[in-house]
């Protein structure tokens, strides 16, 4: 979540991190904010380059910004502005203190009297922080190309995830991925396949240019993410597989460690679910294929994983396809949260805590496999949100369920 602090002339960078210092630490901690402070003796030099970053929030700190939030947000909305799916709702913060409600409640009308939503957020320390945690998803997704052809119950209401939770979402064509991938100087990927083969436990199928190629993918996927300034990506990962004959597993697997949520199959849902929890819980997530049930265990699988999942990692070759480069992670054996949050308008979710009793290997599924113990056919057998579910260290139930009542979502 990207923060601006707006102050008027009359107060300094210092006041207001002095004023609301409690604040300011609570959401860098728990909304993993990043903060920037603008005074309004800028208001005439305030335009989208000029800016620190493009919030997704605003916090009003004093009285006398309204025209400095007033050339903020035109600077923004131009930017924005040939984009199909821009953000229309604006949340500002405000605690009443140094008359920033009154502020708040001018830039609320005018916000209104110009065809925009807008929000105030208000009250103590805790319900801000709360209100924040449980309400506002606000980032930018791109959409790699259209969604795998066997994922016919996977998609998003986007007009309904930019107006509920403020995500904006963009298309990419997967024709700037290819190009992109042709144009990686070779010693660039080389640097970044020596990287990986030193990390690794092991090299089974992939060859030393089955790893460059791998690597390119990276290197395009990090360079169009910056470029697009993507909080969170899904790609139709299959067409990379079948036309540049590499993979896009060992991209996904990067990214999401470096802290941009990264996933498979151009599946909407199964992606922001990543991006929930990695907002909510800060955690980087295991993207999965419900793979084997029994009545007390459910074993998952897919080909790619964060490298910082694992307690250790081989690098293999993609598993359906048999090219490219994948990740068979050994995972350790400790407590996970599965999950998912699903519908057109993410309306449904499941969660169940778990422990890991085995991370297997068999030929028959794919490279990274993993072994709950937990029943979960009465709900995959009848109830299931999709295919892919999502896996997070540690216990985070009682968290996700809070989320969810608070947003009027029904659990499964």
């Amino acid at each position: 979540m990207k923060i601006i602090i707006l102050r008027s002339s009359f107060q300094n960078d210092d006041f207001v991190r002095n004023e609301y210092a409690e604040l300011i630490q609570r959401l860098e901690n728990e909304c993993h904010a990043e903060i920037s402070i603008l005074g309004d003796e800028m208001v005439e030099t305030v335009h989208a380059p000029s800016l620190p970053t493009l919030p997704d929030c605003v916090m009003i700190a004093t009285g006398g910004v309204e025209n400095l939030f007033k050339r903020v947000w035109e600077a923004i909305d131009v930017e924005m502005m040939c984009r199909p799916h821009r953000p229309k709702t604006v949340t500002m913060i405000a605690d009443g203190r140094n008359n920033s409600l009154a502020a708040s409640l001018e830039i609320l009308t005018y916000l209104g009297n110009n065809g925009m939503e807008g929000r105030i957020v208000h009250g103590t320390n805790d319900e801000i922080v709360e209100t924040l945690r449980a309400t506002s998803l606000q980032g930018r997704i791109g959409l790699f190309g259209q969604p795998s052809d066997w994922l016919i119950a996977s998609g998003v209401d986007r007009d309904f995830l930019r107006q509920r939770y403020g995500i904006e979402t963009i298309d990419i064509d997967l024709q700037r991925v290819k190009d992109g991938i042709k144009a990686i100087p070779q010693i660039e990927a080389e640097k970044v396949a020596q990287a990986m083969v030193k990390h690794a436990k092991a090299v089974k199928e992939p060859t030393n240019a089955d790893m460059i190629e791998g690597a390119k993918v990276y290197l395009t996927l990090k360079k169009i993410c910056a470029e697009e300034r993507l909080d969170a990506f899904t790609i139709r990962c299959f067409d990379i597989v079948t036309s540049c004959k590499t993979t896009s597993c060992l991209a996904l697997a990067l990214l999401n460690d470096e802290g941009i949520v990264a996933g498979c199959e151009g599946d909407m849902q199964s992606l922001l679910t990543m991006f929930l929890v990695k907002r909510l819980c800060g955690e980087t997530a295991f993207m999965a294929n419900p793979s084997q049930l029994t009545d007390h265990s459910a074993m998952l699988a897919h080909c790619t994983i964060p490298l910082s999942f694992c307690d250790e990692m081989v690098v293999r070759s993609h598993f359906e396809s048999g090219i490219g480069v994948a990740v068979q992670g050994m995972l350790p054996l400790t407590d996970y949260t599965l999950l998912k949050w699903g519908g057109p308008k993410l309306d449904r979710y499941f969660v169940a805590e778990a422990k890991a009793i085995e991370t297997p290997y068999s030929n028959h599924f794919c490279r990274t496999q993993i072994t709950l113990n937990v029943n979960l056919k009465p709900y995959l057998l009848q109830h299931s949100i999709g295919n892919h579910h999502i896996i997070i260290r540690g216990r985070h139930a009682g968290e996700i369920r809070q989320f969810m009542m608070k947003n009027g979502v029904a659990e499964c």
